[in-house]
């Protein structure tokens, strides 16, 4: 029977481009561990001589892709590619997973490690992961989707918790980089894109290896209603203040003149910062 079918034991290849960006190829490697988890199967990069292939890419990006499916299926009534969407089919017995762009590719990465038992939520809330003898799709399987709504995330509450949990388990004095990690991880698992990240414990602003992560895997960083500009201006205000020597400024944009020039550099100073975050 045609189709794609995996059983343990066997070689799996996962080809990808090597110019695929740094969020993609994260989640190419998270899909080799999903796989170890059910099928107890090792998995490989652009293994040349495998029994199954997964093939991964992002539309103009990946030369892997050609002639595996038809583009219009991602694109709308204009025939504009959709963004973040992808497309998970069968191609010469081998799983095609592509996308738009690399959110679209990570996401249907993403929604076929769900697919084979691996919830978003295996490290935050212990859902365990149910081993599997094979995993097959049937002959002309084809699933496309893509967002309705362009920002989906969530904003860090309860910080304060957070911050305790990350001091005993992650190895951090606050939350950092190796938390954020897994928070971007668990967002993109379920399709999200977006973060408020932590504004009372610290600020993510003041470390840019935080900024750093965030582009690396894929993930939109904004600020809440009371921090403009990536400003976390419960912890960011007065120490940029004294080290600016400014002992006249306030955070009072009702204050004309100095006072507001001095909150343009305050603000624009973050802006330069986050501009181009380093891959």
């Amino acid at each position: 029977m045609a189709g794609f079918i995996v059983e343990k034991g066997m070689e799996i290849s996962i080809d990808i481009d090597e110019k695929e960006p740094s969020a993609v190829q994260i989640a190419a490697e998270n899909l080799k561990t999903d796989l170890m988890r059910v099928l107890k199967t090792e998995a490989a990069l652009n293994k040349k001589e495998s029994s199954v292939k997964i093939l991964v890419g992002t539309i103009g990006v990946s030369k892997k892709l050609a002639g595996c499916f038809a583009p219009d299926k991602l694109q709308d009534e204009r025939g504009n590619f959709r963004k973040e969407a992808y497309i998970q089919t069968i191609w010469k017995d081998s799983l095609v997973i592509a996308g738009t762009d690399r959110r679209g590719t990570i996401y249907g990465i993403y929604d076929f490690c769900e697919q084979i038992g691996v919830s978003p939520w295996y490290f935050w809330a212990d859902v365990p992961v149910r081993e599997k003898e094979r995993i097959m799709l049937p002959e002309g399987y084809e699933k496309t989707d893509y967002p309705s709504v362009p920002y989906r995330g969530i904003f860090i509450n309860d910080e304060e918790e957070l911050e305790r949990w990350a001091k005993l388990h992650m190895g951090e004095e606050t939350i950092g980089v190796h938390t954020y990690e897994k928070i971007f991880e668990l967002i993109l698992r379920l399709k999200g894109n977006y973060i408020w990240p932590a504004m009372h414990v610290n600020s993510f602003n003041m470390k840019k290896e935080n900024g750093a992560l965030a582009e690396h895997m894929g993930i939109v960083v904004g600020t809440s209603h009371c921090d403009m500009l990536m400003r976390s201006n419960n912890r960011e205000w007065l120490p940029w203040i004294t080290e600016k020597g400014y002992t006249d400024a306030r955070y009072d944009y009702s204050i004309e003149g100095r006072n507001r020039d001095i909150l343009h550099e305050y603000w624009r100073e973050s802006v330069r910062q986050n501009r181009e975050v380093p891959p």
